[in-house]
């Protein structure tokens, strides 16, 4: 697995460890459940994922994924 860094708002965090407690699971396998359980809502919704912007497009917006 890769590791993956953001960030989250001090109320959100705060419900996500609740959530994490109350579940006996670890802040990563509960953010990679909801992330699978996003994905799978919206590909059902909208069918497959495809690149929407170039990579050019998305350096001057500023969007930027690490690879590691």
């Amino acid at each position: 697995m890769r590791v993956v860094s953001f960030k989250l708002d001090k109320e959100l965090l705060q419900q996500l460890d609740l959530y994490c407690v109350n579940h006996k699971l670890t802040r990563s396998e509960a953010i990679r459940e909801a992330i699978e359980l996003y994905l799978r809502l919206k590909l059902k919704k909208e069918g497959r994922v495809y690149r929407k912007n170039s990579v050019k497009e998305n350096k001057n917006n500023r969007v930027r994924v690490r690879r590691t």
